[in-house]
């Protein structure tokens, strides 16, 4: 894991790369405090840096900005089958470090764009091809690396985080007002925007080249399409997941330091630990978190017993109300992007306390509550998506009644959602919608932001998903499960796991690596016929089903808990007079409010109304989050 940046100039070349690139750097130095390094070309058209975290080949030949055969690679990530590609592709290439940063750049000198796809792993790069005069950049197939960039002041600029974008001084930090609109519906900024006009994320699983023109060339390096999977029998479909699972865990354990796990005691982490366990006899650090006084919150003994079971060397962290309510402040300087999901904020105490046990890289559980169904809401879903179906061939003039009847009970219901979607004649399930309803959100913003929005609706990224899930069955069977598991993956695994993992853990200088996003494992589940993941009421049921060989019943089978964070509990209070006494300076600053519907919602809050708790906690998020960035 480490920090990568670059500025391209196109024409006037008159910006001091070197001093451009070390600030970068700089900001840059939590990802990568190990080493550090700049490269500016002789003719000062480009300038790259780089702050590396040691993992593979700790020895200085590892040093990046690295150069082989005049072309030149900042990278951040790890390509788990490098060693397979130096055998396959390059058993003739003289190699000078034992870093996959190396098999990379030799890769592309030998096969150019087509060696992206060769790679497994997870990754973003840029690389200078000197006799071109080109910069490639790509990010894997998850999004698991970050990667943003700009084009402005007929300056390229690309980093790992907009933070250090924002240490040139012609940056230009403009709102993007459809950015924050749709922020308050999903509470993640929805790729490739950022919160930051003409500031973009890079697209997962795609390629870009840059020249002296410009951007030449934008697309996918692998299209993510389902496949056929064949099997004769549900025992068998097990063996495949299993053996999948096992195969990328001990590919995700290589590393030149010692290799930890996030472990909750839950059915994904667990699996985790026993396939690590069964994969090396050295010493395993596992990590856990609870909550002061919140045994609802807590799994420690299900962490304890997966522990015993596996001979780990475990470590827990109390975390108390202080902990919170001191940490959530710093959140927004790292999060240089918003993101008002109160569930990362574990992963924060989790990722500390690793550090604290010297333990640079870690294996988590994220995935497969999306890939294999594992939420209880997914075959709620699937229930209430057949009424909906009926209730959508009703007329119009019929759907049009529904919300005034609902609004007669709760406007703030899911069920008055529900009207208004089907009014709207919308899919019922928006895929990552977790933030405000449109109903009420269209109170909540003042009337001069609606004008600063014209025709936006943040129902078109449900429209685009949906197009993709489409291009991705390539003529298969449509299957609803499916879907769920597709939308999810590309919603809450891509915009919001793997953020949170990423910043959470490079505050702490912490690599977390997760063998159920293997690019192969996903196209795997998503080939699962959704009737396997949902079974007998069972949720993630051929994945329980492979793993009953290696997981005690009890862990498999218990109802899940999920890696939540007691905020109405400890916080209410906190966010409740943070919002209450700073929203008039708020508005008066950037006129986003309806003063009197967020009053209104504080004090159904105040009242005890706890689903009023994401509502309010949202806007205290942003709040804070627009002072310390614009």
């Amino acid at each position: 894991m480490c920090g990568i940046n670059g500025v391209l100039q196109f024409s006037d070349f008159n910006i001091d790369l070197g001093s451009a690139i070390n600030s970068m750097n700089k900001r840059l130095d939590h990802r990568g405090p190990d080493d550090n390094g700049s490269w500016i070309s002789k003719s000062k058209n480009i300038g790259l840096g780089q702050t590396r975290l040691s993992i593979i080949d700790l020895s200085s030949a590892g040093h990046q900005p690295m150069l082989d055969n005049e072309n030149i690679i900042v990278y951040n990530g790890e390509v788990f089958n490098y060693q397979q590609l130096n055998s396959s592709h390059l058993s003739d290439a003289k190699f000078f470090s034992s870093s996959d940063t190396e098999t990379i750049l030799k890769l592309y000198n030998k096969l150019g764009i087509k060696a992206i796809e060769k790679l497994n792993g997870m990754f973003a790069f840029g690389i200078w091809d000197a006799k071109k005069e080109e910069l490639i950049l790509a990010r894997d197939r998850s999004g698991k690396k970050p990667l943003y960039y700009t084009n402005m002041g007929g300056k390229f600029v690309f980093s790992s985080e907009l933070k250090a974008i924002f240490e040139l001084p012609w940056i230009d930090k403009s709102l993007d007002n459809e950015a924050l609109y749709d922020f308050l519906t999903f509470n993640n900024v929805l790729t490739p925007k950022t919160m930051f006009k003409d500031i973009f994320k890079f697209i997962p699983g795609h390629y870009m080249v840059v020249n002296k023109d410009g951007i030449r060339t934008y697309e996918p390096y692998q299209n993510l399409t389902q496949s056929t999977l064949h099997f004769s029998s549900e025992k068998e479909l097990a063996n495949i997941v299993y053996n999948k699972l096992e195969e990328s865990v001990s590919s995700r354990m290589i590393s030149d330091v010692p290799v930890g796990a996030f472990l909750s005691g839950g059915v994904d982490s667990s699996a985790i630990v026993a396939l690590m366990r069964q994969n090396t006899s050295n010493d395993i650090k596992t990590f856990t978190i609870g909550f002061e006084g919140q045994p609802d919150y807590n799994e420690l003994t299900y962490a304890d017993q997966i522990s015993k079971t596996f001979d780990t060397n475990h470590f827990v962290k109390t975390v108390t109300p202080n902990d919170l309510l001191d940490f959530i402040p710093k959140i927004t300087e790292i999060y240089d992007e918003p993101q008002a999901d109160t569930t990362a904020i574990p992963i924060y105490f989790i990722s500390k306390l690793a550090k604290e046990e010297n333990i640079k890289v870690v294996l988590n559980g994220d995935g497969p509550d999306e890939l294999f169904s594992g939420y209880s809401s997914y075959e709620r879903y699937v229930k209430l998506n057949t009424y909906f179906k009926i209730a959508e061939k009703a007329p119009q003039f019929v759907k049009n009644l529904a919300p005034s009847f609902t609004k007669m009970i709760n406007e703030g219901t899911p069920m008055h959602e529900m009207a208004n979607r089907l009014a709207n004649n919308q899919d019922f399930y928006w895929p990552g919608a977790s933030g405000f309803k449109e109903g009420i959100k269209a109170d909540l913003i003042s009337k001069n932001f609606k004008e600063k929005i014209g025709n936006h609706s943040s129902y078109h990224y449900v429209e685009q998903l949906k197009k993709d899930y489409k291009q991705f069955l390539n003529g298969n069977t449509y299957d609803y499960i499916n879907w769920l598991s597709y939308s999810g993956y590309r919603n809450a695994i891509t915009e919001r796991f793997l953020f949170r993992a990423d910043r959470l853990g490079m505050a702490n200088s912490i690599e977390a690596r997760s063998p159920f996003l293997n690019h192969e494992m996903v196209h795997l589940a998503l080939a699962i016929p959704g009737k396997y993941k949902i079974k007998n009421g069972i949720n993630k049921y051929i994945l329980k089903k492979s793993l009953e060989r290696i997981l005690p019943h009890d862990i498999l089978y218990r109802k899940k808990m999920g890696f939540c964070l007691p905020i109405k509990e400890w916080a209410n209070d906190t966010i409740y007079y943070a919002v209450k006494d700073n929203l008039k300076q708020f508005n008066k600053d950037t006129g986003f409010f309806n003063s009197e519907t967020v009053n209104i919602q504080l004090e159904l809050l105040k009242q005890g109304k706890e689903e009023y708790t994401n509502n309010i906690w949202t806007i205290y998020f942003l709040m804070n989050w627009y002072k310390r960035w614009f």
